[in-house]
């Protein structure tokens, strides 16, 4: 009876590649590890993303400062705007009613009214101006360029609770340094804008009072 020759192994040995098969336990170069690159050049590329997100930094915080300061000059030109409206409301109430107001808020109840509304402080966002009233340091009125009638004693204000008299103008209650040279003051509460028959135009019948912007 014919039997199998050979040993039992051999058919699986035959069928092994000529070559011993695989590698040999033995890894493949470059297999492991492979499009990480060197340490050195992980190294340069981290420090370029550096050198980049630094000059991001930079170019926003400019971009900023520059954002910020023209908002502040806007801001100052509504100021003045603003304190000049006040200024022409209290020139119209004493030509109507031959006396200054003793709060801001006539020149608004007024009947007629001289100003719509007092308009918000735009360095605080709030109707708090400060109050420039007659005889203060600085706001001595001069001679009116024409006749006008004499304004008449103020009444006090009902309730007689806080400083009171004569008010011929306002300023910020703002004491930040200005950005704007104005009259000389560098200070935002400095600027006062106040009634001056001598640097006004001559008396006429009473205007339309530009809108300041919101």
């Amino acid at each position: 009876m014919p039997t199998g020759s050979g040993d039992p192994g051999s058919a699986s040995r035959d069928s092994l590649p000529a070559n011993g098969g695989g590698t040999g336990g033995r890894e493949r170069p470059g297999g492991r590890g492979r499009g990480r690159g060197t340490p050195r050049q992980r190294g340069f590329t981290l420090a370029v993303l550096v050198v980049m997100m630094a000059v991001m930094a930079i170019f926003l915080t400019v971009a900023i400062e520059t954002v910020s300061f023209q908002q502040r000059r806007e801001k100052e030109e509504e100021l003045i705007f603003r304190g000049n409206q006040v200024v022409e409301g209290v020139r119209i109430f004493r030509a109507r009613f031959a006396r200054f107001p003793v709060k801001l808020d006539e020149l608004a109840k007024a009947n007629p009214r001289v100003l719509r509304k007092v308009w918000t402080d735009p360095m605080t966002g709030k109707a708090d101006w400060l109050p420039v009233f007659l005889g203060e340091d600085g706001t001595t009125l001069n001679p009116s360029p024409t006749p006008a009638a004499t304004p008449q004693p103020t009444p006090p204000p009902a309730g007689g609770h806080g400083a009171v008299g004569p008010i011929i103008g306002v300023r910020s209650r703002v004491c930040d340094n200005s950005i704007k040279l104005y009259l000389g003051h560098t200070r935002y509460c400095d600027w006062k804008f106040f009634y001056d028959p001598s640097k006004l135009k001559l008396p006429g019948s009473p205007a339309a009072i530009p809108t300041p912007k919101p």
